[in-house]
């Protein structure tokens, strides 16, 4: 049914203004108004005072005093938000909020018990709501979107109609800054994707723009109480359409002295501070894919959440007890689901699990004899092979991700990194041996390859990695419509082969037959052999021809849009049953923020990297083959290849400041001015959650415009007063510092309300001072407000 009114009243305040006021509960059930009789004091409202001059979020409360002959359970409630009540001033809406969780205070003792009804403004009840995905997954959004997004969350009625923002800064040289904003939402989830709370959100927001967020009416105020008597142009954001225009907020000067309720008047001078730091704390962006082994993610293929199979086995003259079970992603991931002859499995158990495809296990062992008090479980994601007659069968992507996850970032690198193991059995346990075979290069050898896999690394459909540099996609698209990729084969045996190429019109090699070879003038052309007859590589061409081919050719036809990821296999290691990780290509040299063992991907520094992550791994190359082949032995087939762990990680460069003493850049730059070193008080740091780009640290918290089709980084913003172009942070240190430079006054009273609102600019003429709201309590039956003002500067 949603929100239902229950509860009304009305009262003319001692002006003659009408005050009406409705309270409504969200119910499944119909339900019936009933008037409420308010006391003298019936309603006030109250803006919440604060040590901080430019704080980015002002919440207000409200509290209704009623009379009443019985309990009004209607009002009782244990959930936020279920009530809510809006408070009208001759027919437009003045204030809403939402109750407080089962606040109920009434002495209940008299005929007429007095009974105060505590409701907060929409920002304070933001804080029971957390952040959620514009999109249902990560994204680059409009500062607009956020704050769009986070009002429908609370308020379903469309109480709320409007946004102003103050023209007090430019982007792009337009003050539509909402419009001009962006940011990648994963900046409001913290590193194990727990969201904030949609007020903190709102209030990161406010304190990049350097204003003060509040609400009032129907609309929600963004404010920059530094020049507000400077700029009284703002900019009006409809939430109905998305329409935006620049209108003019009344600034009037408001006379207090004019305008006394009662003669109550103190003043005091404020705090003085000797420093001032703005910490622009990031948040790192470091894990690009979701926590491989993540248990909220990774779960059981059956209903039943610990269901696992036991068995048995002989290995190396003991007897092992063998413990697996199957699992799947939930979200994250998706993969090559298994299959035998083609039919695809449902439920992988150890009786079909000797299949071709791929699928998650937990695996565990012990000697049976010894039967331990706890289990060891392992995650793997196996790929297997068990191909008819040994015919290799597992091909194609096995593994990527299912939700592409969007980037921002200059330069920086990539870390990759796989943890494997090849296997001739389905089993991931430890205990599993398949051969003790070794890499040999000696007289029965045939010769073995690197490990590799094959790997889609992109950025939307702009760039992909071909395994030396990005490249443009349209480089991709272009050689697939003139018909480049051939279906090759190899390597293969054949005595005598020659392969012939020339340079064609787009700057293309093309692998051709002797006949068109001869045939063709004018163009760069090479013809050779190879060097090992078993090393032979070729495709068919359209008139069933055998063309031999160049082993780059036949690599560049295999991976396309892809690289490969390398595990450089040795003289003497072992083949099967040891865990491998990639060849690592990090070098200290790279002075990487945060360095460690893998395969080093740079990425462009001369501009921005920004799109969807397409990340998908492909079968490795040795598993449905034997890898080390040679002629005195049967050689060991591949059945399997378990992986442990996959990193994809990025990081910035140039971290390291002082090599001989390990001095690095802080991710969390700082900026601190000292106003007074004869005064010992430091002001409270000042945190910013929502940054300007530093090249030192990678961060989801960066800021980004757009223009054209192009995204940048955020350097600068345009105070629009001192025209002063500056990163954000740099704003606010210079408005601390510019206002705790000297005393300031802080002045109360208690004055007739004449319209006055948070935007008011207030003066007393003794000090002769103008003064900006700190604080304010509306008293609506009396029509007046009591106030703590902050001098201007």
């Amino acid at each position: 049914m949603g929100y239902q009114l229950i509860y009304n009243s009305s009262f003319k305040d001692i002006d003659e203004n009408t005050i009406n006021i409705e309270i409504y509960r969200d119910s499944g059930g119909t339900l019936i108004a009933s008037e409420l009789l308010c006391s003298a004091d019936a309603v006030s409202i109250n803006y919440e005072s604060d040590d901080d001059v430019f704080k980015p979020i002002k919440c207000s409360d409200c509290q209704i005093n009623v009379l009443t002959t019985k309990v009004l359970a209607n009002l009782y409630t244990a959930l936020g938000n279920q009530i809510y009540c809006t408070i009208s001033k001759n027919g437009s809406l003045l204030w809403c909020g939402y109750s407080v969780p089962c606040l109920y205070s009434t002495d209940y003792n008299e005929e007429y018990n007095l009974l105060s009804l505590q409701f907060n403004d929409i920002l304070s009840s933001l804080s029971n709501y957390n952040y959620t995905y514009l999109n249902e997954k990560q994204s680059i959004v409009s500062f607009y979107q956020v704050i769009k997004h986070i009002i429908s969350q609370i308020d379903s009625n469309g109480l709320i109609k409007n946004v102003y923002v103050h023209n007090a800064k430019k982007i792009n040289d337009t003050t539509d800054l909402l419009n001009n904003l962006f940011i990648l939402d994963r900046n409001f989830f913290d590193e194990a994707n727990e969201a904030e709370n949609c007020k903190d959100v709102l209030e990161y927001i406010a304190r990049y723009l350097g204003m003060t967020c509040y609400y009032y009416g129907d609309s929600i105020y963004f404010v920059d109480y530094d020049i507000i008597k400077n700029i009284n142009s703002y900019t009006k954001y409809t939430l109905s359409d998305d329409s935006n225009t620049v209108v003019t907020l009344d600034n009037t000067i408001i006379n207090v002295n004019q305008n006394i309720y009662e003669s109550n008047a103190s003043i005091a001078i404020g705090e003085l501070y000797n420093k001032v730091v703005v910490i622009a704390n990031s948040n790192s962006n470091n894990t690009i894919i979701p926590e491989w082994n993540n248990e909220d993610d990774i779960i059981n293929q059956n209903a039943d959440a610990n269901k696992y199979y036991e068995s048995t086995r002989d290995i190396s003259g003991k007897n092992y007890t063998l413990l697996n079970a199957f699992f799947k992603s939930k979200n994250n991931w998706w993969w090559a689901k298994p299959s035998i002859l083609a039919v695809p499995i449902e439920e992988v158990t150890p009786q079909n699990a000797d299949s071709n495809g791929s699928y998650w296990q937990k695996a565990a062992y012990y000697e049976t004899a010894n039967e331990p008090s706890s289990l060891n479980w392992k995650t793997y994601f196996t790929i297997s092979d068990y191909g008819l007659m040994g015919w290799k069968t597992t091909d194609g992507v096995q593994l990527s991700l299912k939700n592409k996850l969007p980037i921002a970032v200059k330069g920086g690198t990539f870390i990759i990194d796989i943890n494997y193991r090849l296997s001739g059995d389905w089993n991931a346990a430890e205990c599993i041996v398949t051969s003790d075979e070794q890499y040999y290069d000696g007289k029965y050898s045939t010769g073995f390859t690197d490990t590799m896999f094959k790997c889609k690394l992109a950025i939307g459909d702009t760039m992909y990695y071909d395994g030396d540099g990005w490249v443009n996609y349209q480089e991709y698209h272009n050689k697939v419509a003139r018909n480049y990729y051939k279906i090759c084969n190899g390597p293969n045996t054949w005595a005598g082969a020659t392969w012939y190429k020339y340079l064609d019109e787009y700057g293309y090699w093309r692998f051709v037959t002797k006949g068109e070879y001869d045939s063709i003038s004018g163009r760069e052309k090479y013809s050779g052999g190879y060097a090992d007859r078993n090393y032979v590589y070729s495709y068919t061409n359209s008139s069933n021809e055998r063309v031999f081919i160049e082993k780059w050719f036949y690599d560049e036809c295999k991976l396309q849009d892809c690289f490969y990821l390398v595990h450089k296999n040795k003289v003497g290691d072992k083949v099967f049953d040891t865990d491998y990780s990639l060849t690592n290509t990090v070098s200290w040299r790279m002075n990487l923020a945060e360095s460690e063992d893998g395969v080093a991907v740079s990425l462009p520094s001369d501009k921005m990297t920004l799109g969807e992550l397409t990340f998908e791994l492909y079968a490795p190359n040795q598993l449905g083959t034997t890898p080390m082949r040679r002629t005195d032995k049967e050689p060991v087939r591949c059945n399997s290849f378990h992986i442990n762990d996959v990193k994809l990680k990025y990081t910035t460069s140039d971290y390291v400041k002082d090599i001989f003493n390990d001095e690095t850049y802080d991710e969390d730059l700082k900026f601190e001015n000292v106003i007074d070193e004869n005064i010992v008080n430091d002001f409270d740091d000042i945190e910013f959650r929502i940054n300007t780009y530093n090249e030192h640290a990678g961060s989801y918290s960066y800021v980004l415009t757009k223009v054209g089709d192009e995204y940048y980084f955020v350097d600068t913003l345009t105070d629009g007063v001192s025209k002063d172009k500056l990163k954000a942070e740099e704003h606010c240190i210079n408005k601390y510092v510019n206002y705790y430079s000297k005393p300031r006054f802080r002045y109360s009273n208690s004055i007739k309300n004449r319209d006055i609102s948070l935007n008011s600019i207030l003066k007393e003429n003794t000090l002769n001072k103008n003064f900006v709201i700190n604080s304010i309590t509306y008293d609506l039956m009396n029509n007046k407000c009591d106030v703590e003002l902050n001098e201007m500067r």
